[in-house]
């Protein structure tokens, strides 16, 4: 038994030893080829070699901006807006926006208007109160107000739902751009 586990011992030894030596070896190896390859290169090849770092960080660059794209396109986030859920597929609800109705399977575009009931606000009471860059009496008591461009859309459809003034909101939302397919 004990000449059995010295014999495996010393063969592991061994082999222990060749492995470290072999690496050892390797190591010098690749170090030597490394120096005679740049004492060897031209200046062709180096400024080659940058051709290939600049074309590696270009291809980054580029991969980067797909991937942004990517993740934009992969923003897509639900709104109630008019009493139905919205599918918006952008950071910011703005004029000419796409969004997507479940409810009726449809592509709109938001038109950048909002139209308010309201029995308390009078058109002078609306501009003070809100950044309008255009107001329009379309019926009594009704409003549509265009909000400045500054303005992030859906927080200014929000500000004026929670309005304790204001009777009812509806965004604008074109869905004539896109009309819905034909079930087969």
């Amino acid at each position: 038994m004990n000449i059995k586990l010295t014999a495996l011992l010393a063969a592991s030894l061994y082999l222990l030893v060749a492995c470290n030596n072999q690496a050892e070896d390797s190591k010098e190896t690749s170090k030597e080829s490394i120096k005679e390859a740049q004492t060897l290169s031209t200046p062709e090849e180096k400024s080659s070699g940058e051709n290939v770092v600049r074309d590696k960080v270009s291809l980054k660059s580029k991969n980067l901006s797909i991937d942004k794209k990517l993740v934009d396109k992969n923003q897509k986030k639900s709104l109630l807006i008019n009493g139905e859920k919205l599918i918006v597929h952008s950071a910011v609800l703005a004029k000419g926006t796409k969004v997507y109705s479940p409810s009726i399977q449809q592509v709109g575009i938001v038109k950048g208007n909002i139209v308010v009931v309201t029995s308390t606000f009078d058109i002078n009471q609306l501009t003070a109160a809100y950044k309008i860059s255009s107001i329009t009496e379309i019926a009594e008591n009704t409003f549509q107000l265009t909000p400045d461009d500054s303005e992030d859309l859906y927080r200014f459809y929000q500000s004026l739902q929670n309005a304790p003034e204001i009777e009812q909101v509806e965004l604008s939302i074109d869905y004539s751009r896109y009309p819905p397919r034909a079930e087969s």
